[in-house]
């Protein structure tokens, strides 16, 4: 007889990402996982192999849910500019008091310089979040919400660096009344605006 799983390996991996976006990789052990997942260790081996495999598959699942997130609130917005700010705002929907950051970033700095599988995922994501803007940039340049003096490669560089630069300072505990500032400055540089 066959002996089926005895937990939801989704909800486990959803629980594990919990505990290493807390906590970092390095600084979550085994036990912590068994303990926030309620999966025996035995069962977290043969499911998801060792820590690390988890790690990924958490991580995937956090670009993931990142990912579509993006696609959601752009396809959303009236116009190019308006998208930006959905993508911006989307940084910005965790409580002010919630200083987990982007468990993008922590993994950048974690584990992106030594951990060759970590950093491949990373770079995708990135790519991926460079081409969403600049999509948005494009198509706020068609409708008018996205000015054209701007260079549009300079545009997305400056909005890419300010995109990464508000998930670090989510978790450097910048108060979130500056981040949403510098967000409407570049918004307004987007737009044209001189105020």
């Amino acid at each position: 007889m066959v002996r089926h799983k005895e937990f939801d390996p989704d909800t486990a991996v959803t629980d594990a990402m919990a505990v290493f976006w807390e906590r970092g990789y390095e600084a979550t052990s085994v036990h912590d996982l068994v303990e926030r997942t309620g999966v025996g260790r035995r069962s977290m081996y043969d499911t998801f192999g060792d820590k690390h495999s988890l790690y990924l598959r958490a991580l995937d699942r956090y670009i993931g849910d990142v990912e579509a997130g993006y696609e959601e609130k752009t396809s959303a917005a009236p116009d190019g500019l308006s998208a930006i700010r959905s993508a911006f705002d989307l940084l910005l929907q965790s409580p002010a008091d919630d200083f987990r950051g982007c468990l993008v970033v922590n993994s950048s700095t974690e584990l992106g310089p030594s951990d060759d599988e970590v950093a491949q995922r990373l770079s995708r994501h990135q790519d991926v979040s460079r081409e969403m803007l600049s999509a948005q940039i494009r198509r706020g340049r068609r409708d008018g919400s996205v000015t054209d003096r701007i260079d549009p490669e300079t545009a997305v560089a400056v909005a890419y660096n300010a995109w990464l630069g508000v998930r670090v300072q989510v978790r450097a505990r910048t108060p979130r009344d500056q981040i949403l500032h510098d967000v409407e400055k570049l918004l307004s540089l987007l737009n044209g605006s001189r105020t």
